[in-house]
């Protein structure tokens, strides 16, 4: 059997949370939590202490600009939004300096105001007092947040000390600027003018001597830039020399091909050694032959000729030329294809053709005599005016050689200045430099920008407040609500991942990844006992014998269904039961469920696999005998180790003698050997395993049989022993088939959901069940045949 559920798929849902089904479940964590923080926040709002708020408004105003424009900065910048924060926030740490603190706490004999001999008692001083609850904030409130106003506010359980308190800070920082504006301003213009008395004669010379060089520089300059017109010149007569080399090399080559033809074959009059002259002229080549003969030829005839046989001496010529370009032909054919090649034969017998067409049409008159040059005299004719025209690009390269040099040494010479105008540029940079880092020092100092020459004008006073400024109980409220609520959430969460239990009878399903098909109810085998048959020896807990008709035998009727639909599906003859731990009920649900079998007419054999701690023997009331270890020890046969039951169509294969090597006789082929030949004798085959995580026995009948049910009990059993054990059949490529949830009472029945579900899925268990079993104790009916035939009349 191979596992259907990929692993990493297992994993990830385990870690999936539903935060929605988490708070419905654990909804008494969220309502705990708000609950706690409404009450928390009440509790704030009446046992602290209310505090009075008392506020001002201060314009800062600028009283002269002349001397802060005269050297710091430009008129330009004079105002804006930087100066004006910058300008706020020095007046802003001026009110909340110790120093102007300090002055108004001695001036105004603050200390012996109560909220400051209440803070003295706890160790915390004057100044510390303001500090914690004076407050300062730029801008006005909406459009005119961007003003140039400070906003001053103090808090103080008395609503006339926190103004008055206030009103003394205000006039410490006022007193503070109106007496160091005066001297900030003449200290301001002393160390503006020694600034440019220094700096700005430094600039000058820089900018003078920058100058110079710029004038007496023939190169243009752009910044950081030069345009340097001997560079681009220099450039284009290199690329202009390159292009004569390439030409030259180009026609000393050809002149050495026809040097080398010459010296290896001696010219001759024959049609070959023609062909052989013709192809040493390319297409470009002939056509400047062409045209030196057409030349030559207008000058040696006369007008009488031209004007008597215009047309045929026109046509001569075109033959001729055609003459050229078929000989041309047959020779690239020939060196392409070979002297056999058919298309060279047809090349050649075109050039017979022309030939016969040629002589046929020659012009008449034989007095006069054309000049024709020859494929030898055409070759002879080309050397000369390659020599010519190598001489001529030898003289070409000198001269560009001479222009280029030229060029590169003035290109040389204006680097050099261009080096020692950046030079020039950069001490510019550096004087310059150095007076706007005086002029930043300036405004640092705050002599000329920060607070002198300002106004400090009161736009509001400080006033008495008439209510409390903290606590608002709105506002605490609605924080308590929200804190609260979010601690409810979060309990809520970490009591659910920290639960280890299962929530629902789905939760049981994601983690095993196979259906539950019974929830088994607990109930008390003595009540089932005095209803039965009290003379039989098997065991009470065995409900689907001694009480067919109860609603504990229907559950297992209805697990039996599951489990035969899964077969006809599956083809399954084999079934193993086992569970996670000892204790889960899974020989009692085996053995309840190989009784419903057993009603339905089939054969069925029901083997007690636990060597360890085996019950079936117990269950049905078999004393000893052979069993399931003297088979796998090959001391006893089949026929000899099956018992049979009270129940008809029941047997049962004990667990048989002592066996000190339980593991060892599992995995022994003989096991799988008798599982083969049960199948031949019996319907459905049963195996009562040991709980996985004990012992390594399930994990050795699993995969030789054709189907697992795992049972486990839900009060018993958290979430980690069934994970574990099945991740143990996991790792053996095993799947449970079904679940059977066992022992389930009142409190797992509210704990897990599965009260509703068992009222919903087995609607038949109530007031039906309850006539149902009265009719079957008034007929008195114990034949446990009699009752298989009730049931199947149902």
């Amino acid at each position: 059997m191979t596992s259907n559920t990929d692993e990493n798929d297992y994993d990830d849902s385990k870690l999936q949370i539903n935060l929605f089904a988490t708070l419905r479940k654990r909804w008494e964590y969220v309502v705990f939590g708000t609950m706690l923080g409404v009450g928390l926040a009440a509790l704030y709002f009446y046992t602290t202490v209310p505090l009075y708020q008392s506020d001002i408004e201060i314009l800062v105003g600028q009283r002269s600009s002349e001397l802060t424009n005269a050297g710091t900065i430009s008129g330009a910048n004079a105002s804006g939004d930087a100066i004006q924060e910058d300008q706020l926030a020095t007046h802003m740490r001026l009110i909340t300096s110790r120093l102007l603190l300090a002055e108004a706490v001695k001036t105004n004999k603050l200390a012996d105001f109560a909220s400051f001999k209440k803070a003295a008692a706890k160790g915390v001083s004057a100044i510390d007092h303001i500090v914690e609850n004076l407050g300062v904030y730029r801008g006005g409130e909406g459009t005119s947040r961007d003003a140039m106003v400070l906003r001053a506010s103090f808090r103080d359980p008395s609503a006339d000390d926190a103004a008055a308190i206030l009103t003394a800070v205000f006039e410490s920082y006022r007193r503070y600027v109106e007496s160091h504006g005066e001297d900030s301003s003449q200290q301001a213009a002393k160390l503006i003018e020694e600034a440019r008395a220094t700096h700005e004669t430094e600039l000058s010379l820089a900018d003078e001597d920058y100058r110079t060089f710029l004038q007496s520089v023939p190169a243009l300059i752009d910044g950081d830039k030069v345009q340097d017109i001997h560079k681009e010149r220099m450039t284009k007569l290199e690329i202009e020399l390159n292009l004569v080399r390439n030409t030259l090399a180009e026609q000393k080559s050809r002149l050495e091909v026809i040097n080398n033809f010459y010296s290896i074959q001696k010219p001759s009059e024959s049609e070959k050694d023609k062909i052989n002259f013709l192809a040493l002229l390319s297409q470009k080549e002939v056509e400047r032959l062409k045209l030196f003969l057409e030349m030559t030829s207008g000058e040696t005839q006369s007008e009488a000729f031209q004007a008597e046989q215009p047309i045929r001496a026109e046509a001569a010529r075109v033959n001729y030329n055609r003459l050229l370009e078929l000989i041309q032909k047959q020779q690239a054919l020939k060196d392409a294809f070979g002297a056999s090649h058919p298309l060279v034969d047809a090349a050649k017998q075109e050039i017979e053709i022309t030939k016969q067409f040629m002589e046929k049409n020659a012009p008449a008159t034989a007095a006069l005599s054309v000049r024709k040059l020859d494929p030898s005299e055409m070759l002879k004719t080309y050397t000369l005016l390659l020599r010519n025209d190598i001489a001529e690009l030898e003289k070409r390269k000198t001269i560009l050689l001479t222009d280029s040099e030229t060029e590169h040494v003035a290109a040389k010479e204006v680097e050099v200045d261009f080096m020692r105008g950046t030079a020039l540029r950069a001490k510019l940079n550096r004087a310059q430099a150095r007076y706007d880092q005086v002029i930043l020092r300036l405004q640092e100092l705050n002599l000329s920008r920060s607070y002198a020459g300002f106004s400090t004008d009161l736009l509001a006073n400080s006033e008495p407040a008439t209510r409390a400024a903290w606590p608002k109980l709105p506002i605490l409220a609605g924080l308590g609500l929200f804190l609260g609520f979010g601690l409810g959430v979060a309990m809520a969460i970490v009591a659910d991942l920290l639960d280890k239990t299962f929530n629902s009878a789905e939760d049981i399903e994601n983690v095993t990844g196979a259906t539950i098909i019974a929830h088994v109810p607990r109930f008390v085998p003595k009540k089932i006992r005095s209803n039965g048959q009290p003379e039989t020896k098997i065991s009470p807990s065995l409900v689907s014998f001694h009480s067919p008709r109860s609603a504990e035998a229907e559950i297992y009727r209805v697990a039996r269904t599951s489990l035969l639909i899964s077969n006809r599906r599956g083809a399954v003859r084999t079934m193993m039961m086992t569970s996670p731990q000892p204790g889960d009920g899974k020989s009692t649900t085996i053995s309840n469920l190989a009784i419903s079998f057993a009603r339905t007419g089939k054969k069925v054999l029901l083997i007690d696999a636990d060597l360890r701690r085996p019950m079936i023997a117990k269950l049905f009331g078999i004393e000893g005998g052979p069993g399931l270890a003297d088979i796998l020890e090959n001391n006893k046969g089949l026929s000899e180790c099956v018992h049979n039951t009270e129940m008809p169509n029941l047997f049962v294969m004990p667990h048989g003698k002592s066996t000190s090597e339980p593991a060892e006789l599992l995995e022994s082929l003989r096991l799988s050997t008798l599982l083969t030949e049960a199948q031949g004798a019996y319907d459905l085959i049963l195996v009562d395993a040991p709980p996985l995580l004990a012992v390594a026995d399930p994990a050795i009948i699993a995969p030789i049989v054709d189907s697992v049910i795992l049972t486990l009990r839900v009060n018993k059993n958290g979430r980690r022993p069934v994970e574990h054990a099945i991740k143990i059949l996991s790792d053996i490529e095993i799947q449970p088939a079904a679940i059977v949830v066992n022992g389930v009472d009142k409190s797992a029945q509210k704990s897990y959901g599965y009260g509703t579900y068992s009222r919903n899925q087995y609607g038949y268990i109530g007031k039906y069940h309850s006539t149902y079993s009265a009719q079957e104790t008034k007929a008195g009916v114990t034949d446990p045949n009699v009752l298989i035939g009730n049931s199947s009349m149902r």
